[in-house]
């Protein structure tokens, strides 16, 4: 007779185990992302020189997580012909024709995903054309779900105003690029480091340490810590009086964001913890948003 003590193995935080578990939706989440950017890249009907650099970026990206024959057949084929942006623009179009296949929207997930990619593809060069942003609306009308972020609606809101005389100017389009840069991050122009990964630039974030108080306040933590261990930085807040949950809720006082994306993420730039703590945010001012640099001087590490 099986013990009524028995409890579910809860598996470390980046742990191989949990990998083994998320491995197909990791794969697909990255496949998504991927083909998504170079929808965004060939959205404006050619490639330009400012985009090579970005495409090879993400592409070695792709190649180290999963090992792609595509993504290593893209970073020769962009060596060879850098100077042929024609050729380039029909390489990208067989990939993505070809992986299309294996790749067919499913879910919201789905959904989130190559529209991550397909922003950063579209904002890589730091530039915006009205039939890029033409795409974007588009995209947005057949899946009004992706409006559900906050962010997301901002940026439609930003496209649809850009858009309405029929052109975009400079100001506009660096408007636009900046509310991608809250999805996804700095553009690999600015960078020379893939998107992929990313998480979004998060508007809202404490800037006083003075005003992150540990003792008594409820702490969740998420993403990939570069400062220590998340297990050590969770010691640390327990030792300095602190409380720790796992799950975003109207009672955690901060949400302690990681500087690099969780790889068992739900979404290749934002966990369900970050999505839902904008959520709660756009109904009061809690939780709090800590990132990193200021939980480390918060707790001293």
């Amino acid at each position: 007779m099986a013990s009524s003590s028995w409890k579910p193995r809860k598996f470390e935080h980046e742990s191989i185990g949990l990998g083994k578990i998320h491995a197909a939706s990791n794969y697909r989440k990255a496949l998504g992302y991927w083909l998504g950017f170079l929808k965004g890249v060939m959205a404006s009907e050619n490639v330009v020189h400012a985009e090579i650099g970005p495409l090879r970026a993400e592409a070695g990206q792709f190649l180290s997580l999963l090992h792609d024959d595509d993504a290593a057949e893209l970073i020769q084929d962009l060596d060879i012909w850098a100077n042929d942006m024609k050729e380039v623009y029909g390489i990208l179009e067989n990939i993505v024709e070809m992986r299309s296949h294996e790749f067919v929207v499913e879910s919201e997930r789905d959904a989130v995903n190559e529209f991550y990619g397909f922003c950063a593809g579209i904002a890589c060069d730091n530039s915006i054309s009205p039939t890029e942003v033409e795409k974007l609306l588009s995209r947005l009308d057949c899946n009004p779900e992706l409006s559900k972020d906050s962010r997301v609606a901002s940026l439609g809101r930003s496209a649809r105003l850009s858009i309405a005389d029929g052109r975009i100017t400079p100001d506009e389009a660096e408007d636009i690029c900046g509310w991608i840069t809250r999805l996804v991050g700095d553009s690999a122009t600015d960078t020379g480091l893939p998107t992929f990964g990313n998480v979004g630039v998060i508007d809202g974030s404490l800037e006083d340490v003075s005003k992150v108080v540990v003792s008594d306040r409820v702490f969740v933590l998420t993403g990939k810590f570069v400062i220590a261990p998340r297990k050590a930085i969770a010691g640390k807040i327990v030792e300095q009086g602190g409380m720790l949950n796992d799950i975003v809720s109207s009672r955690t006082d901060y949400l302690a964001i990681a500087a690099e994306s969780s790889r068992d993420w739900k979404f290749s730039h934002a966990g369900t913890k970050i999505v839902k703590a904008m959520e709660l945010r756009e109904r009061g001012n809690r939780p709090e948003l800590v990132l990193e640099p200021m939980l480390a001087r918060a707790l001293g590490i």
